[in-house]
């Protein structure tokens, strides 16, 4: 039996460019892309993540932005985060538990050790921008 997997929908301006970014975080390729429609699935964590070309997103206010987390079981993960997003051109900030990168079109992301988590999982943040 399948476990619940978030789904998360993000209108972003460059499919291209997000893709790289979220292959980086994730680990793993999109499972599926056609005319500016880019799905990731996973098992671990348990995620359905789209990304669509959105004229939108483009002119998204500031502060809009999505905040979520990447939460890992193991402090070797978000050693192996960092360095994909860094060679994806990522920029990161270090934090006590993890990293924090923002996607091309201004999400944050935080990749953060939680030691008594059984499997990787995506949880929203709610936390003020800190711009």
């Amino acid at each position: 039996m399948r476990s619940a997997r978030t789904h998360i929908y993000l209108g972003v301006e460059d499919a291209d460019q997000s893709a790289l970014f979220y292959e980086a975080l994730l680990g793993g390729p999109p499972a599926s892309r056609n005319s500016g429609i880019t799905v990731f699935e996973f098992e671990a964590p348990p995620l359905v993540l789209t990304l669509e070309t959105s004229p939108r997103a483009r002119h998204a206010p500031r502060g809009a932005h999505a905040w979520w987390a990447l939460d890992v079981p193991e402090p070797e993960r978000v050693g192996k985060a960092a360095v994909a997003l860094r060679r994806a051109g990522a920029r990161l900030r270090l934090q006590d538990e993890g990293i924090e990168a923002r996607d091309p079109d201004g999400n944050t992301w935080k990749v953060r050790f939680v030691p008594h988590i059984k499997g990787c999982a995506v949880v929203s943040i709610r936390e003020e921008a800190t711009r």
